[in-house]
């Protein structure tokens, strides 16, 4: 489904529903981490690249306080009153729309009510950032029909603590940032303690594949909150014997060395991925500059082997899909996606075997696993905002 065919079937599934017809679009992208697994919370980089699988939303205002949302291809509903936005969570996908509400209201923003119909291509639990991504859609509809202009980091500070208290996910700022301050083309370096990015290349035949296990996970469990967990009671007892040290991106591997006898064994390891990773971050983002895929693809494997060993992220089926993707035809590197525990790998992979390493990699982890898997090519997409008027026509 082309941009035209998909904008056609919202509108007259906008008619169907509201009986009117929409006048707002807008958009925001998924995205991948090309390097960077759990810094973000631990004040480190990442390097992500904002991708072409999105969610869009058509909204229409109304003259009243209620706000009612439908999906195109997601079954939850759900109708809300802007003068009495409960604080207990919506089932399904409009918890996201409500917690963006009640953080843009906790800004002291007058909300305006409005119909509004989703979908979305970013897939569910896969570690490809669907929830950062409506977020970021309905805070840039909510505040356009507000007629405010709010600033890119801000938004994306919103979006994140709407997540964080309402949706109930203590998450860093990569998801929302990431979605928000996309540029086209380009990955994103982000410094996520000082809030400030650069943007990084994609060496020229050099393609993000996205390869979905189809495991899904579930962020809010224990698993992510037990790693973090970790990072903190590390943090804790290197700042005693260091005062210096902020946060775990102050350190290099070899200052880590020195104190790592300090922690338990745990979360020493936990640390360690985490210190490993800044550094690989930085290092992937030179080797990109450089177009040196040798390097880039030793930067993924240390990156998924430290997954594993250290911060013990992977299961069977990212083991099966790394291994498939490993050996089919083009493969430069290959890396966990998201907080691991399942969903999606990213494979950068030579433009002109993209197509034999779709089939390969599907071959090879249908059987390993029985499971059929998602994957497809993707493009760095710019941020989330107004669908522009060509995309529409």
């Amino acid at each position: 489904m082309n941009s035209v065919q998909r904008r056609q079937r919202m509108a007259d599934a906008f008619q169907q529903r509201f009986s009117r017809s929409a006048t707002h679009w807008v958009r925001a992208p998924g995205r991948v981490d090309a390097m960077g697994s759990h810094t973000d919370y631990n004040g480190g980089f990442v390097l992500t690249v904002p991708i072409d699988r999105d969610t869009w939303i058509a909204a229409a205002p109304r003259n009243d306080s209620r706000v009612r949302m439908a999906s195109l291809n997601l079954p939850e509903a759900a109708e809300l009153d802007l003068s009495a936005v409960p604080a207990s969570p919506l089932a399904g996908w409009p918890v996201y729309v409500q917690a963006v509400i009640r953080a843009l209201q906790d800004e002291g923003m007058t909300l305006r009510g409005c119909d509004l119909l989703v979908h979305g291509t970013v897939p569910i639990a896969s570690g490809l950032s669907s929830s950062a991504s409506l977020e970021a859609a309905s805070a840039v509809l909510l505040t356009t029909l507000a007629g405010t202009v709010m600033e890119p980091v801000r938004m994306a500070l919103l979006c994140q603590r709407a997540e964080n208290e309402t949706v109930g996910v203590n998450c860093g700022i990569l998801d929302q940032y990431s979605v928000i301050l996309g540029e086209q083309g380009s990955m994103l370096l982000l410094d996520c303690r000082d809030l400030r990015h650069q943007y990084a290349p994609i060496p020229a035949g050099l393609v993000p594949v996205i390869c979905n296990t189809n495991r899904h996970r579930e962020l809010s469990g224990s698993e992510y909150g037990e790693r973090r967990s970790s990072c903190e009671q590390g943090m804790a007892v290197l700042r005693r014997a260091r005062p210096e040290i902020t946060c775990l991106r102050d350190l290099t591997p070899d200052q880590f060395d020195t104190l790592a006898t300090l922690l338990d064994p745990l979360v020493a390891r936990r640390c360690r991925f985490v210190v490993e990773e800044n550094a690989r971050v930085l290092r992937m983002a030179d080797a990109l500059r450089d177009g040196d895929l040798q390097v880039i693809g030793e930067l993924c494997a240390a990156s998924f082997a430290g997954a594993r060993g250290l911060y013990e992220i992977t299961i069977p089926e990212m083991e099966q899909m790394y291994a498939a993707a490993m050996a089919a035809p083009g493969v430069v590197g290959v890396r966990q996606a998201g907080a691991g525990f399942g969903g999606c790998m990213l494979a950068l992979v030579a433009s002109a075997d993209v197509n034999e390493f779709i089939a390969a990699t599907g071959s090879g982890y249908r059987h390993a696993s029985g499971i059929e898997a998602d994957i497809y090519p993707v493009q760095p997409a710019p941020g989330a905002g107004l669908l522009a008027q060509e995309t529409l026509s």
